[in-house]
């Protein structure tokens, strides 16, 4: 089984658990203004669900091709 990986969804994933990171770490705060914690909680579950998604979107099964 050859497996292919997809740039674009796992630079898009690689995004999305930098921000998730960077709004456990709280260095996001310099760029977004949340409202109170349960923003932030939100924003977090958000970004890591993104991630996730888009590191499974971006492998995909190569299948063989018969001529």
């Amino acid at each position: 089984m050859k497996v292919t990986i997809n740039v674009f969804p796992f630079l898009m994933s690689v995004l999305a658990f930098t921000l998730a990171y960077m709004t456990i770490t709280y260095k996001i705060d310099d760029y977004i203004q949340f409202a109170g914690e349960a923003n932030a909680l939100g924003f977090f579950i958000m970004a890591s669900t993104l991630g996730l998604l888009m590191l499974v979107a971006s492998f995909e099964k190569s299948s063989k091709k018969s001529s």
